[in-house]
């Protein structure tokens, strides 16, 4: 046991205080467990702080917690000492010199308050520190001397702080170790960089030796070992696992301290060169890689640069031409590295004017051929080295064409037949290929497993693809919904050896999801010269547009059919609503000539009746210039304030005197209703219901008309009795010229434009109108219109 240090036993045996040789100091607790074990040892000293291995506060009096700035109440278990502590340096330096495993004594505080302390690390009997206790006393008055001295140790420690600062915010490792690499220092950017606590680096004994990469522990020991043996500084590079298990590495410098030639400790800083190496090991590699291509080049390549230097050559270069080491050694020119292979060549004249005549030209590139007197055979090709748009060299690559050149011309002899049915099947094929890719139709060829062996763009857009992507695939991996309908069909040719011709089909394909196109395809069995089955051929025909063109022309034939059916309603209705008033007006005048003609008296009724056609007939044109009116958008209104309620009224009023055969019923509110429009046009609507409502109505027929408010609007009502409206053609009765079908034009008359008008002026007015009705039992036409505040 070391003197001055806590040494604990076993659990539940006594523990002393060692003073070095043996004795027993006088101390004696039990150890029921650790933490437990310091808060005892504490308290036997009468401690007045106590922390654990890893920093935090087991117990700390109210005194010391004042003196650091705490106030009453203020709870500090578990917490770390460096943050409860912080207005205390030198106990906490202290603190760590204790934990580090060295006991201290050390004062502090203000000029009139000075306390100095004794702290002390506690050990198991294994070694392991346990944590430290500090116990604080009252220090004498201090002298002149003595203050002087405090003075200096403030300095001291307000030096050293900044010190300890500067090291936690450098960028690498600083370190303290012995020569066994213990260290005793080391700061903040250890846990930074390797993420273990700096505690556990000065704690734990053979902390460099457990952390170092298992590939590199050995080697770097024995390293680090014979560098302090020599007692010299030194310098590598070696791997850390971080506490995340990451791998990091480390650019280690070292400098060695002793006294005549014996290392007593280490120091050092650690470096991470992680990316650095990472970097560096990427770019060894592609050297390496871009070297082993450069050397495995069938083709002897040289690189010169602009001033004509040699750069780069390949192996195969240097045993082409037979140059040896030496001549191609240091920065040697381009010309004269050549001149040893100007004898082996036929024609030395033209060989050195076609590279002269390359450097003079440095953007050119070309290809030559080169004869050696041995017989052999050179291609050579050249082209400038570009660096972006900067040339910097010339790259010169020989090729041996020897044996090439010898086979050509035996080739040509042999393969002449086989270049001719070459060319025949590429002559095939060229010309199938002209034809299916300008084809305005989808062909294709499918083999024995269903997957597509040629096919053309037209077929290949049905699925979204070229027909690049789509050779080799099955039609159920391109479209699954046309491969359900499709699929089937290809099996059943395969089968059965028997063509499918004119399928009509409608799907959706991939390029026009949500759409329906129509289609018609052509399936038949492709076969050998042999009659060997070796696959489908299909032809598919889009008739998309032509079923467009056709509902198309379809649409427009039942336009123009009903265009000229209600061109000929309109001129059957109109002949038919002016001469209905015409016939009997012209009786009434040649009833009214005659009696003139014979000095009879004219009777009032006839003058009455030809007047009443005369009305019916300025109706029928005013309707008919009306709704020309609203066609083109020249209809024009005259608005102006007026009350509703005498408008209802005066219009009844007129219409009564014209159905006397008609029970006129009307039913008004007591609330004052105000519109802005045009009477006369208003009056026009409600006389037009009227009117509808007598005309298919029975004799004695009730006509009931109510006018009521309807939040912001006024609801105006015609109810009557009569033969009521079909329901699937009330939606169409507000439309120009339509009539229904239970009210023939021989029975009620009318041009089919009274509705048509009546609907355009209400909605010009803002309001709107419908009807409510079920045939034989009325209707009931409403319209809104909004009521003025």
């Amino acid at each position: 046991m070391e003197q001055g240090r806590f040494v604990t036993t076993k659990e539940g045996e006594p523990m002393t205080m060692a003073d070095g040789h043996g004795r027993d100091a006088g101390w004696a607790v039990s150890v029921p467990s650790f933490p437990k074990l310091l808060v005892q040892v504490g308290a036997s000293l009468h401690a007045t702080l106590i922390v654990d291995s890893l920093g935090r506060i087991l117990r700390m009096d109210h005194l010391l917690a004042s003196l650091a700035g705490w106030g009453d109440g203020a709870s500090f278990e578990g917490r770390a000492f460096e943050e409860v502590l912080h207005r205390l340096p030198w106990l906490t330096q202290a603190l760590r010199t204790a934990l580090a495993g060295r006991e201290t004594v050390c004062e502090g505080g203000t000029p009139g308050r000075r306390l100095r302390a004794l702290v002390l690390p506690v050990f198991e009997d294994g070694g392991l520190c346990l944590g430290a206790c500090a116990r604080l006393s009252a220090c004498e008055p201090e002298r002149a001397e003595s203050a002087r001295h405090e003075a200096l140790r403030r300095e001291l420690t307000r030096t050293q702080r900044q010190y300890e600062e500067l090291l936690n915010t450098l960028g690498a490792i600083v370190w303290e170790a012995d020569v066994d690499f213990r260290f005793t220092f080391v700061n903040r950017q250890a846990e930074r960089l390797l993420g273990f606590p700096f505690l556990q680096w000065i704690q734990e004994p053979d902390f460099w030796d457990a952390h170092v990469h298992p590939e590199d522990r050995a080697w770097a020991r024995a390293y680090c070992r014979n560098a302090t043996r020599e007692g010299r500084p030194y310098e590598f590079e070696y791997r850390m696992v971080a506490a995340d298990g990451r791998v990091v590495w480390l650019r280690a410098f070292v400098t060695v301290l002793g006294e005549e030639e014996h290392p007593l400790k280490l120091r050092g800083i650690l470096v991470d060169v992680t990316e650095q190496r990472q970097a560096r090991d990427k770019l060894e590699q592609m050297v390496s890689l871009l070297s082993a291509t450069f050397d495995s080049i069938t083709d002897a390549v040289l690189v010169a640069s602009s001033n004509r230097r040699l750069i780069a050559f390949n192996k195969r270069f240097q045993r082409l031409w037979g140059l040896s080491d030496e001549l191609l050694s240091g920065d040697p020119d381009h010309m004269k590295s050549l001149a040893f292979a100007v004898a082996q060549v036929k024609d030395p004249e033209r060989f050195t004017a076609r590279i002269l005549e390359m450097y003079e030209a440095p953007e050119k590139e070309g290809v030559d051929i080169v004869e050696l007197r041995d017989g052999r055979i050179l291609e050579r090709t050249t082209l400038p080295q570009w660096l972006g748009s900067t040339i910097i060299g010339r790259i010169w690559s020989y090729r041996d064409i020897t044996a090439e050149r010898q086979a050509r011309a035996e080739q040509e002899r042999a393969f002449a037949a086989e270049q001719h049915a070459r060319e025949r099947m590429e002559e095939s094929f060229a010309l199938l290929d002209t034809f299916l890719n300008n084809a305005p139709i989808g062909l294709g060829f499918f083999g024995l497993d269903l997957r597509f062996i040629r096919l053309n763009d037209a077929l290949a857009a049905l699925h979204g693809k070229s027909r690049h992507e789509e050779v080799g695939r099955a039609l159920h991996e391109l479209s699954p919904r046309v491969a359900a309908t499709v699929e089937p069909l290809l099996r059943q040719v395969l089968d059965t050896g028997e063509p499918i011709i004119g399928f009509d089909t409608a799907l959706e394909v991939p390029p026009t999801p949500g759409q329906l196109r129509h289609w018609r395809a052509s399936y038949y069995p492709v076969r050998t010269t042999s009659g060997k089955l070796v696959g489908v051929g299909a032809v598919v025909v889009e008739l998309t547009a032509e079923r467009h063109a056709q509902a198309e022309r379809e649409r427009l034939l039942r336009e123009a059919h009903e265009a000229i059916q209600i061109r000929d309603d309109f001129l059957s209705i109109a002949s038919h609503e002016l001469r209905t008033p015409l016939t009997p007006l012209k009786l009434h005048l040649q009833l009214l000539n005659q009696r003139c003609a014979s000095g009879q008296p004219l009777p009032p009724q006839l003058a009455r009746k030809a007047l009443a056609q005369v009305d019916r007939l300025s109706g029928v044109i005013s309707d008919m210039l009306d709704s020309s009116r609203i066609q083109a958008g020249l209809l024009a209104l005259e608005r102006e304030p007026l009350s509703l309620q005498e408008l209802v009224r005066d219009v009844v009023a007129d219409f009564r005197p014209h159905c006397p055969e008609h029970p006129l019923e009307y039913a008004e509110c007591a609330r004052r209703l105000v519109v802005r429009g045009d009477r006369g046009r208003l009056a026009q609507v409600l006389a037009n219901l009227l009117e509808n409502a007598r005309k298919y109505s029975p004799l004695k027929g009730p006509i009931r008309v109510t006018l009521a408010p309807c939040g912001a609007e006024a609801l105006v009502s015609v109810s009557d009795c009569g033969i009521g409206i079909p329901v699937d053609q009330q939606a169409h009765l507000f439309e120009r010229f339509f009539r229904a079908r239970n009210a023939p034009i021989s029975g009620f008359g009318g041009l089919g434009l009274g509705l048509y008008i009546c609907r355009h002026l209400v909605e010009r007015h803002g309001g709107r109108i419908w009807v409510e009705s079920e045939p034989g039992h009325g209707s009931t036409f409403r319209f809104t219109l909004p009521v003025e505040d």
